[in-house]
């Protein structure tokens, strides 16, 4: 049975991100394993309890005290959850969701061409995928993302950033992946790859 799937694309004033949940469902149309659902309207994180999967694509920063809680509950209970670029930039009381993601954005680098590290090239996400550069926001966040299994990184400032990482939380999993900032970004195949990759594993995790 295909996995009940929920898309939030929400888009912000840096962010197209609305573009990148409709390719997602362009990407996803063929799929025999998600049946998938898309809306911009993050009142549908109150309840996921008819999902099975929820990508979200939006910054988090109008995150409700409920949809925090609904959220968490989702995953504990073996809910899967994978968070595109964005979804780190989300107020300081939200504590929650912050643990639950692995970590608050603090600040990005300026939009550039940068290489990402392959770190984990024999984990299903990073299969076929190389060292590759790519257009993007390098983002960093406020710590090291606890219990997490990281897969790619980024070199700024003078040190490693996660880029993409997994970590189980409860019955459940979350999937970070940094990238996706713009079209640039979306147009990149490896930024496809990660993404369908992604979704592939984790529903089998």
């Amino acid at each position: 049975m295909p996995a009940r799937t929920l898309v939030l694309s929400k888009n912000d004033q840096h962010h197209p991100l609305e573009e990148l949940g409709e390719r997602l469902m362009d990407w996803l149309a063929d799929s025999d394993v998600v049946e998938t659902e898309h809306t911009h309207d993050s009142d549908a994180l109150a309840d996921l309890t008819m999902y099975d999967l929820c990508v979200i694509c939006a910054t988090m920063n109008e995150l409700t005290p409920e949809q925090e809680a609904s959220v968490l509950r989702f995953v504990r209970d073996g809910g899967k959850l994978v968070g595109i670029h964005s979804v780190t930039v989300i107020d300081a009381e939200r504590t929650a969701f912050i643990d639950l993601i692995g970590g608050r954005f603090t600040h990005h680098s300026p939009y550039h061409e940068f290489p990402v590290k392959v770190v984990e090239s024999g984990h299903p996400i990073m299969a076929g995928v190389a060292d590759f550069s790519i257009l993007d926001e390098l983002y960093v966040l406020d710590r090291a993302p606890a219990g997490a299994h990281v897969l790619a990184t980024a070199e700024w400032d003078g040190a490693s950033q996660p880029l993409i990482y997994t970590k189980d939380v409860g019955a459940g999993t979350v999937l970070y992946n940094a990238l996706g900032h713009d079209q640039a970004a979306y147009d990149h195949a490896d930024f496809r790859t990660l993404v369908l990759q992604g979704i592939d594993w984790i529903l089998d995790a």
